[in-house]
Formats: structure tokens, C-alpha cells, sequence
């Protein structure tokens, strides 16, 4: 036990370096929820101004570089694209469908 608890002990002496957290762009859970639902609900791509504009009408606006450390986390996650008209949710593929494109024909 004495060895286990030393050698995480080590492992766990020196923080991380965070990815996505930036000063002046930590968001909460909540905000990341808040932008998932948003892109999940929207019927075609979205603008990062229209995000914000929806933030602070659902009464929780944050600023533009915590809206881009969450896109960046979606998108680095596959969870989000962004395209010439804005930013689309990209949904999980079912199973059977994973299953197709790694079996299926390719061209």
C-alpha cells in the first residue's frame, strides 16, 4: 500500500496543464450546457453571435472567450463543426452505423 500511495503521490506532485480553461475563459457546466442545448436545438447552423444573443436572452450570458473555449472543447470532442453559415451539432452515430462505415464499401 505504502508503494502504491508514493508512487501516485509522485505522479500527482505537478498539475496539469489545462487545454481549454484560459484566464478570462473558464465557463461553468452550466454555460457548456447551456451552449450544448442551443446547438442541439437549433434547426440549421448558428452564428456565435446568435449563441451569445440566445445566452443573454435565457437570462445567462458569458463572454466571447469562454463561448470559444466551450466550442473549441465540442469541437476538438467531434460534438460540434463549423462551417461557412455558422455551427452545427454533430449527433452521436448509432452503433450500426459505426459498424457500416468501418465495414462498409469504400470508394
Amino acid at each position: 500500500m505504502h508503494t502504491y500511495s508514493t508512487h501516485m503521490g509522485q505522479r500527482l506532485m505537478k498539475e496539469p496543464a489545462l487545454e481549454y480553461a484560459k484566464s478570462g475563459a473558464n465557463p461553468s457546466l452550466s454555460k457548456i450546457e447551456y451552449v450544448r442545448a442551443i446547438l442541439q436545438r437549433a434547426e440549421e447552423p448558428i452564428s456565435r453571435n446568435a449563441l451569445l444573443a440566445v445566452l443573454a436572452k435565457w437570462g445567462h450570458s458569458t463572454n466571447r472567450p469562454s463561448l470559444n473555449a466551450i466550442l473549441e472543447f465540442f469541437g476538438d470532442n467531434g460534438m460540434v463543426v463549423e462551417g461557412s453559415k455558422g455551427l452545427i451539432w454533430v449527433p452521436e452515430a448509432s452503433p450500426r452505423l459505426l459498424e457500416v462505415i468501418r465495414t462498409g464499401y469504400r470508394l
